[in-house]
């Protein structure tokens, strides 16, 4: 594994979780209205999902590799 496959991994989580948030929005936008405790039953865990690909740390070895890279 190199610095580009780190720079992929990280891209790839980061978009991931941009293309789950508008879902979870939507979802609970719509199910709000409609049925408010399924709805929210539904997008809250879909919301936490986006968020934790959006913020997800680096793997150890990204972070070696990077750590060794000035």
């Amino acid at each position: 594994m190199n610095k580009l496959d780190c720079d992929v991994e990280k891209l790839s989580s980061r978009m991931i979780g941009l293309l789950i948030l508008p879902f979870a929005i939507a979802l609970g936008a719509i199910g709000f209205l409609v049925l408010p405790v399924v709805g929210l039953f539904f997008s809250i865990p879909l919301f936490l999902l986006a968020i934790t690909f959006l913020v997800s740390p680096d793997s150890k070895v990204c972070r070696l590799i990077l750590r060794q890279d000035p």
